[in-house]
């Protein structure tokens, strides 16, 4: 099978010839120390418009990565701007960001909301570029569906606030960020991405940021109505402990959710729970890759595959990114331990 292929098989919980490994972001650091040369795959950001990708040379760092470490995916940033002056960790450890965000009130909204068109000539001549150029590997256009944008573009304490005092400036913003979304996507679609993969954070380690409730009046039928005109599979992710929101997070229509973070939330349950209904990926832990030892995180890549991957629909990828301060012989391992156990009945 092709990367493309194995990669979409598993989406569809069916039969593929060793267990996918996909990556939603490659930091440089890492990807030049498991390369042995000075790797650009990072995403710089334009303020005031899309991400600034390079297209063909893009690809073509990413696919040196993919050579390394046998990951099947390449991926391109199609998220909208974010309007906060800094992003900062969750208070209590979660690999969650909180931006400082600007949009606190609704003057602030009327006056600084501003996202380029979907159409941008630059960014559909890059994309074009990237796809042109990605060969068999699984192409995923990474976006927001809206209420990750919003959290950041808000900020935690604004937005807070707002589900007591102004609930419809939260569904305000929010709902801008999701048509902005539905529009840009088809978009992408009809370029040839292969996958969309939506990262909207609305968990802690402790649990939500906001309430089921909240999440279910305010949040999904917005969410539901924009994923329902997708063409190609979604894979959605958040970290945190999404337990509470877990029925209703599954109600988006997604192929996938991601990353099932491990100190968190039990990957097995999750498995048990919907391994017929959904593809599982993740949960690699990010911690042990920065801290154990290859021989460990060889035995964590065995227990998934036995414990998840068996019988289909598990793409194997950390908890999050592949991040700086993660030794390369533990992400050297994740290949190596896919190589050993992750082919036969998967």
């Amino acid at each position: 099978m092709t990367s493309r292929e194995r990669v979409l098989a598993a989406l569809n919980r069916e039969t593929v010839d060793r267990i996918p490994w996909i990556e939603g972001i490659v930091r440089n650091g890492i990807a030049s120390a498991v390369c042995g040369e000075p790797i650009d795959v990072d995403w710089s950001v334009a303020p005031d418009g899309f991400p600034t990708q390079r297209g063909a040379e893009l690809a073509a760092e990413q696919k040196k990565v993919n050579h390394v470490l046998g990951k099947d995916n390449v991926q391109f940033s199609a998220f909208a701007p974010i309007f906060a002056t800094k992003m900062e960790p969750a208070t209590d450890g979660s690999p969650v960001l909180i931006g400082d965000g600007q949009i606190k009130t609704r003057e602030g909204f009327e006056r600084l909301f501003k996202l380029p068109s979907p159409e941008d000539r630059s960014f559909v001549e890059n994309a074009r570029e990237f796809i042109a150029n990605k060969e068999d590997y699984c192409a995923c256009a990474c976006v927001r569906l809206g209420i990750g944008a919003t959290l950041l573009s808000m900020g935690l304490e604004a937005f807070s606030y707002a589900m007591v005092d102004d609930p419809q400036l939260i569904v305000d913003v929010h709902d801008a960020y999701a048509d902005w979304t539905a529009a840009v996507v088809p978009v992408l679609e009809d370029i040839g991405f292969d996958v969309i993969w939506a990262f909207d954070d609305v968990a802690f380690n402790s649990g939500p940021v906001f309430s089921p409730a909240f999440y279910r009046e305010h949040i999904l039928p917005k969410e539901r109505a924009v994923a329902a005109t997708f063409s190609k599979p979604l894979i959605t992710h958040s970290d945190g402990n999404m337990t509470p929101l877990l029925d209703d997070w599954l109600t988006l229509g997604q192929k996938a959710i991601h990353p099932i973070q491990p100190d968190v939330m039990d990957i097995g349950e999750v498995k048990r729970c919907y391994g017929d209904r959904f593809c599982l990926v993740g949960n690699i832990f990010m911690d042990d890759l920065v801290h154990k030892t290859p021989e460990a995180i060889d035995a964590q890549v065995n227990e998934r595959i036995e414990t998840v991957g068996r019988g289909g629909g598990y793409i194997l990828s950390s908890s999050n990114s592949l991040t700086d301060d993660m030794k390369p012989e533990n992400v050297l391992a994740i290949r190596e331990a896919i190589g050993k156990y992750g082919t036969g009945e998967s």
